[in-house]
């Protein structure tokens, strides 16, 4: 299901995506499509790497 609204990041009106950490519903260019998080929380520290990423084993 798409969703269209304004994101509270940019304020762009466009589809929507949810933030899996914080439930924001953002704009695809605040929203980091590999993570599936906003950029507020990807750059926030809020995203959390798995141990072999942060040991360099991937």
């Amino acid at each position: 299901m798409e969703r269209a609204g304004i994101c509270p990041i940019c304020g762009s009106v466009s589809h929507l995506n949810t933030c899996a950490i914080c439930g924001r519903l953002v704009c695809n260019r605040c929203y980091d499509h590999s993570r599936s998080v906003c950029i507020q929380c990807a750059s926030g520290g809020a995203f959390f790497e798995t141990s072999s990423e942060r040991t360099g084993l991937v």
